[in-house]
């Protein structure tokens, strides 16, 4: 999909600011209100928009240990099971197949370290699991919404 610059500031905008109204939006960019909710409209049909969260504070919410957690599933274990399991783990925030020595690295947000070494052991004790590598993450250097493709910012 091409991107024209109203549709590339809309995106930066909302990147920033998911609730911003089209009146805001629309002053930014120089059109009419509803014709920012048309384009909005059109970005979120052909997938461009997912959707709107809120971004937590995971400290804020009592989770402030957050680890990467390598995984190697068993051989001959049908990874689309694995991939069930640990997605059913509500501790795991996010998880990615990836190339390289292990094949899942998932982001993992928990409590405490108890709690930490509690979720590796239902983590080992789940079928299709051969082994895996933590990596407890000490400070956060930066987090950032997603680069968007397109030169120059709003």
């Amino acid at each position: 999909m091409t991107f024209d610059a109203v549709d590339q500031q809309i995106l930066a905008i909302l990147r920033e600011n998911g609730r911003a109204s089209h009146a805001t939006i629309a002053k930014a960019v120089g059109l009419s209100a509803p014709a920012v909710g048309e384009r909005i409209r059109k970005l979120e049909l052909s997938g461009v928009i997912l959707g709107y969260r809120a971004v937590l504070n995971p400290t804020a919410l009592g989770l402030p240990i957050c680890a990467f957690v390598a995984i190697i599933p068993q051989p001959r274990n049908p990874a689309a099971n694995l991939v069930e399991s640990l997605m059913a783990l509500p501790e795991i925030e996010e998880l990615h197949a990836v190339a390289g020595n292990y094949s899942y690295i998932a982001k993992v947000r928990v409590a405490s370290t108890q709690e930490l070494d509690a979720f590796l052991d239902r983590l080992w004790m789940l079928k299709g699991v051969e082994r895996t590598q933590t990596t407890m993450v000490l400070r956060t250097s930066v987090e950032r919404p997603i680069h968007l493709p397109f030169g120059g910012t709003v």
